[in-house]
C-alpha cells in the first residue's frame, strides 16, 4: 500500500515533471502547452487526474493528448478557442488556464478513463530525418541490403521513411514516383548536410515492435488517438500526420506486440537471410529505468554474437551516455543533457561495437545539426546555443 508520504513525493515529482516538460519540450514550440504545463504543475486537482493512474501513465503528453482527444468533438468549449487545430484563433492569454481547469472538471470521468486505458502513442515522423541520416552512415560501413527493426514503432509510420519527401531549406528529395508526404526540417550548426539527403541503402525487410502497437486498419479510433498528440498550434503537422496515416492504411508494414527489454534479440534472430539488422529507437530510453536500459543493451549484445546489428538512436544524450555507447561527445558536456537529442549509430558484432555520434537534434527534429567531424564532441554547439550543459535532466517526455 502506498503511504501518504510516498504519494506526496510522487505528486511533487509529477509537479516537477510538468515544469521540466515546459522547459525542455514545449518552450518555443507551443505557447499554449507551455502555459498549461505550469497550470497543471500548480493545480492539485489537475495533478490528481494523473495521480489516479499507475506511475507509468503519469506523463504530461498523455494528459494533454486526452484533453485534445475529447476537445476534438467539443469545439464549442471555450478551451477550443485556443486550439488552431480545432479552428480556434484566440491568442494565448491569462484566461487559458481557467479554460483548461473548467474543461477538465467537466470531463473528469472521461479523462480518467482515457488516462487509465490509453497509452502514450506518438509518431513524430520528422524523426525520419535522423533515420535516413543513420541509414546512410551505416551503409557506408556495411554494403548491401539491410533489415530495419523499429522498437517503439507505435503505428509504424517511420517504416515508410523511403516513401516520404524531405525538404531542407531549398533542397528537396523525393522518391522517383513522388511522395504523398513531405517532411521539413532546418539544418543548424554549419555541419555537412549531404548525408541527410544522400542515397539510401536497400531495406529489404522491415518490422515495427511496440508494447501497444497501433493497428490503423483494424481500429477506427487509432488514427484519432495518434492525432491527439499533435499540439494545439501544429496545423501543418496535423495535415502531414493524416497523410502519413492514409499511406500506412493503404500499404501497412508488419507490426508486432513486443517488449524492448525481453524480445529485441528474438525479433532480430527472426530476420531472414542473415541480413544486417538496424534497430532504430526514438525516445525509447526515456521510457526505461536504468535496469531496463541495461537489459535492452544486453539484448543488442546477445543478438550481435551471431550477426551484424546496428543500433540507430535518436535519444537524449544524458541517457545514451549511461549505456555502453562510447563517443567523445557523451564524455563531455553532453553527458547530462536531456533537452536536445543525440543521433548516433552503434555498429555491433561478435568482436564488440563501433560508435559514432552523427548529429544533435531538437527532440522532434524541427532542426538537426550534423557532426562537423567523425569524432565530433559537439562542444561548439554550446556556443551556438543548441544546448546548455546541465545537471542530469533525464530524457524528457516522448
Amino acid at each position: 500500500m502506498t503511504t501518504t508520504t510516498e504519494r506526496e513525493a510522487a505528486q511533487e515529482y509529477l509537479r516537477k515533471l510538468f515544469r521540466f516538460f515546459a522547459r525542455t519540450q514545449t518552450q518555443g514550440r507551443s505557447q499554449l502547452h507551455t502555459l498549461l504545463s505550469e497550470t497543471v504543475a500548480t493545480d492539485d486537482a489537475l495533478l490528481q487526474l494523473l495521480m489516479d493512474t499507475p506511475a507509468s501513465q503519469r506523463r504530461p503528453s498523455l494528459l494533454f493528448a486526452a484533453v485534445n482527444h475529447l476537445l476534438r468533438d467539443r469545439t464549442e468549449h471555450r478551451l477550443a478557442a485556443y486550439y488552431p487545430i480545432h479552428g480556434g484563433d484566440r491568442p494565448v492569454d491569462d484566461q487559458a488556464p481557467a479554460a483548461l481547469q473548467a474543461f477538465c472538471a467537466e470531463h473528469a470521468d472521461e479523462l480518467r478513463e482515457l488516462l487509465l486505458t490509453r497509452s502514450t502513442q506518438t509518431n513524430e515522423i520528422r524523426r525520419c530525418f535522423a533515420l535516413r541520416l543513420g541509414l546512410s552512415r551505416i551503409a557506408a560501413h556495411w554494403s548491401g541490403p539491410l533489415a530495419l527493426l523499429e522498437i517503439g514503432a507505435s503505428a509504424g509510420l517511420n517504416l515508410h521513411f523511403d516513401d516520404y519527401g524531405y525538404r531542407l531549406g531549398n533542397r528537396l528529395v523525393q522518391p522517383k514516383d513522388g511522395a504523398p508526404v513531405t517532411l521539413s526540417s532546418v539544418v543548424r550548426g554549419g555541419g555537412p548536410v549531404h548525408e541527410l539527403l544522400g542515397e539510401l541503402p536497400a531495406v529489404t525487410y522491415r518490422i515495427g515492435a511496440d508494447l501497444e502497437p497501433v493497428e490503423l486498419s483494424a481500429d477506427p479510433e487509432a488514427g484519432p488517438w495518434l492525432e491527439a498528440f499533435i499540439w494545439p498550434e501544429q496545423v501543418r503537422e496535423l495535415a502531414t500526420l493524416r497523410a502519413a496515416i492514409n499511406l500506412s492504411r493503404r500499404e501497412p508494414h508488419r507490426l508486432v506486440r513486443a517488449d524492448a527489454v525481453q524480445d529485441t534479440a528474438r525479433l532480430i534472430a527472426e530476420v531472414p537471410e542473415e541480413l544486417p539488422v538496424v534497430v532504430f529507437t526514438a525516445s525509447l530510453l526515456s521510457y526505461l529505468d536504468a535496469q531496463a536500459r541495461a537489459r535492452f543493451i544486453a539484448q543488442l549484445s546477445t543478438a550481435a554474437r551471431s550477426r551484424r546489428v546496428a543500433w540507430l538512436f535518436t535519444e537524449a544524450p544524458g541517457l545514451v551516455a549511461r549505456t555502453d555507447v562510447t563517443v567523445p561527445g557523451l564524455a563531455g558536456s553532453l553527458r547530462d543533457v536531456g533537452d536536445v537529442y543525440s543521433v548516433g549509430i552503434s555498429l555491433r558484432d561478435g568482436a564488440g561495437h563501433q560508435d559514432e555520434l552523427l548529429a544533435l537534434a531538437d527532440p522532434y527534429v524541427e532542426w538537426i545539426a550534423p557532426a562537423r567531424t567523425e569524432a565530433d564532441d559537439f562542444s561548439w554547439a554550446v556556443a551556438e546555443g543548441l544546448y546548455q550543459p546541465a545537471a542530469a535532466t533525464g530524457g524528457g517526455d516522448k
